[in-house]
């Protein structure tokens, strides 16, 4: 990030299947500063990527695709096997959806972001973080990625010299090796706001997360997620504003 005292918040889009879901996300990009957006794995199309990519406009919000396993019946969450030509395909398509309604929106993409069971296995897996970056190197070669400190694909991204924006979770809990724990496991998810405040002002400020064994672990982040895809997102991105601002953490996009 800029400084210890700056951090940008972002949201998952382009995943609503109903106008309840739609107007949440509406609602939470006024309080974000960037945004990943669907274009056809897990979900979302080329009506959705341009409907978020217009509301991203106007709210001088930043925007970049977030492709995924070609996994709709799980949302991309789910253990997924496809052969590797299957998936540099599917992930083709997804950026290039993308990044055609960007061009003719008139918009420039900052960032990309993989999605779900992809972005995680990203953690740990080298031969397809390395996949996933050759792919934005002949795709959207000036576009930075999003993705977790002590990853795998972070550490091969910065070889490459490309731009890495390290992210953390406010309502995800962590495993001690940086990892989350996984949406299977019952202790996955911060559904409390108050908790979830306090993960983030904790990240953003102290630069640390409280993992599942209960120690600290050292966590820098440029970016912190807010997931869409609760009722109270919206509400959660508020109170995370209003408790960062108190403590003297400006929310702004990062640096590009």
């Amino acid at each position: 990030m800029k400084n210890n005292k700056t951090i940008d918040l972002n949201a998952d889009l382009g995943e609503y299947s109903n106008e309840d879901e739609l107007n949440n996300e509406i609602s939470l990009i006024h309080h974000i500063t960037s945004a990943n957006i669907a274009c056809g794995g897990h979900a979302g199309d080329q009506v959705s990527i341009r409907n978020i990519i217009n509301h991203c406009i106007n709210h001088d919000v930043l925007v970049g695709p977030h492709p995924s396993y070609p996994d709709r019946k799980g949302f991309g969450r789910s253990d997924f096997t496809v052969n590797d030509d299957a998936l540099k395909q599917s992930i083709i398509e997804q950026i290039e959806c993308f990044m055609e309604t960007a061009t003719e929106l008139d918009i420039v993409p900052t960032h990309i972001k993989f999605h779900g069971q992809l972005y995680n296995d990203c953690f740990s897996d080298e031969n397809l973080s390395n996949l996933c970056l050759s792919l934005m190197i002949s795709t959207c070669p000036n576009l930075a990625l999003v993705c977790q400190p002590y990853s795998v694909i972070s550490k091969l991204a910065h070889k490459t010299g490309i731009k890495v924006i390290h992210e953390a979770f406010i309502d995800r809990k962590y495993k001690s090796s940086g990892s989350l724990i996984p949406r299977e496991s019952e202790d996955s998810m911060i559904s409390s706001i108050e908790e979830r405040v306090r993960q983030a002002v904790t990240i953003a400020s102290e630069k640390r997360v409280l993992t599942k064994d209960s120690n600290y672990l050292e966590i820098e982040a440029a970016t912190l997620c807010i997931h869409s895809d609760h009722d109270d997102s919206a509400s959660t991105a508020i109170a995370v504003k209003k408790k960062l601002l108190e403590n003297h953490i400006h929310i702004s996009s990062y640096e590009i």
